[in-house]
C-alpha cells in the first residue's frame, strides 16, 4: 500500500511514491512518533494499530534507541510499563536490558 498524502512530507529525504507501508512500517512508525502532527498519529495507530506501534517503539526502546530523546521520554510514559508500588527504589532501576561480556581467555 502506498503512504497517504498526509504522511508524505515527514519523508523529504525519499520518494514518497517509492515507500511501501507493509514493507517499511518501522521507518514509518519511528518517523511519525518523532516529528507527526496528531492527525499522522491518529492515521498512524488507526493503520497498524497499536501492538504494532508498541512492537516497534519497544525494538527500539530496548535496543540501538535510534528515535530522539524527547520522543523516546514522551512514548516511554504510553508503552513502557512502570514498576509496581510494591518496591518503591524500582523506577530508579536500569529498565535497558544488558548483557554481561564475556571475559576474554
Amino acid at each position: 500500500m502506498k503512504l497517504p498524502a498526509s504522511i508524505a512530507p515527514l519523508f523529504k529525504n525519499y520518494i514518497a511514491e517509492t515507500i511501501d507501508t507493509e514493507k517499511h512500517f518501522k521507518m514509518i512508525i519511528k518517523t511519525v512518533l518523532a516529528y507527526g502532527t496528531w492527525e499522522q498519529i491518529m492515521w498512524l495507530f488507526d493503520h497498524y494499530r497499536v501492538e504494532k506501534v508498541r512492537s516497534v517503539f519497544l525494538q527500539d526502546y530496548y535496543g540501538l534507541r535510534t528515535l530522539p530523546e524527547t520522543t523516546r521520554r514522551l512514548w516511554e510514559l504510553v508503552f513502557v510499563e512502570t514498576p509496581t508500588a510494591e518496591d518503591p527504589l524500582a523506577k530508579w532501576r536500569c529498565r535497558r536490558g544488558v548483557t554481561p561480556a564475556v571475559p576474554n581467555r
